[in-house]
């Protein structure tokens, strides 16, 4: 499975997309820890986006994450 991602330190967001992912067929929901969009046809998860991410996933994972190219929102 492929992972794309980016944390955004100033903003402590982290987003994680999963191979198959698509934005026009995202289906987004809140949860505790941010926001989950799954795919409606298949209902897997396609991407996961995590707020207060320095409180939620470790440093070390966090630092391998590329920050977001400029102009361009997670």
């Amino acid at each position: 499975m492929k992972i794309d991602g980016h944390f955004d330190p100033d903003a402590d967001i982290a987003w994680l997309r999963f191979e198959g992912y698509g934005p026009e067929r995202a289906h987004g929901e809140e949860v505790d820890f941010g926001l989950r969009k799954t795919d409606p046809e298949t209902g897997e998860i396609i991407a996961l986006e995590y707020r207060k991410a320095s409180e939620t996933l470790p440093e070390e994972f966090l630092r391998m994450l590329p920050q977001p190219p400029v102009g361009v929102p997670g």
